[in-house]
């Protein structure tokens, strides 16, 4: 896997939907989630994309759009597709880190919800606080502690990947005379715009590597997506 990733093109700009994070807050809200519904809407592994997962993700993109692109006509084919994929994205780093054996040890995860503002009052975590607002958006302490569980197996294999990831020199050059055609004549190039260029690259390929692992789950069957149920 890691002879993948260091391996992948950089050259494809199309990832218009990178490795989103799933979290918690801020996506709050079940777009008129019925408990009667079924609750798999996809399987990536031996992981399972839930109806509730599903509706909350459809919800932050509805609200993306709505409140900070200012666009109130959004189609729900987009809203289901952007949901969807962004989920299977998720399931895949957990697919991911699978691989790698990565893990979250009860200490990171104790410390990962209690660190976490939205559960604090006067700056300490407040068991009760908690478990209200938990409760208030109809979420059970040990379903949202496994959500954060692998909200934090995601970042770890995030950084694995990022770590893992760099240009050749060949690549490398490319980023240099893409600076120096943006440097003025008689100019010294702009190592700050060098840098900023550099990350673009390794963005990229960091997405083909994903990309190209999704791929691989797909070829072997590993993914499957409940199109009735969207």
């Amino acid at each position: 896997m890691i002879r993948l990733i260091r391996e992948t093109s950089p050259w494809i700009i199309k990832g218009l939907i990178g490795a989103i994070a799933i979290a918690f807050v801020g996506g709050m809200g079940w777009y008129g989630y019925e408990a009667s519904q079924p609750n798999a809407v996809a399987t990536i592994g031996p992981y399972t994309v839930t109806k509730q997962e599903y509706l909350r993700a459809k919800q932050r993109y509805y609200r993306l759009y709505r409140d900070q692109l200012k666009q109130e006509d959004i189609k729900d084919e987009t809203l289901q597709q952007l949901a969807i994929d962004g989920l299977v994205t998720n399931k895949s780093w957990l697919v991911l880190a699978d691989e790698f054996g990565l893990v979250v040890s009860p200490q990171e995860l104790h410390d990962a919800i209690v660190n976490q503002k939205n559960f604090q009052k006067d700056g300490k975590f407040d068991t009760q606080y908690y478990q209200r607002l938990l409760a208030a958006n109809r979420m059970k302490p040990n379903e949202y502690e496994q959500q954060r569980r692998e909200d934090l197996l995601i970042e770890k294999a995030r950084l694995l990947v990022s770590e893992a990831t760099t240009l050749t020199p060949a690549e490398l050059q490319e980023v240099t005379e893409l600076n120096a055609r943006q440097t003025l004549e008689g100019a010294e190039p702009d190592l700050q715009v060098f840098e900023q260029i550099k990350m673009q690259f390794l963005l990229q390929k960091k997405q083909r590597a994903m990309q190209a692992f999704q791929a691989s789950l797909r070829a072997r069957g590993d993914v499957t997506i409940h199109e009735e149920l969207l």
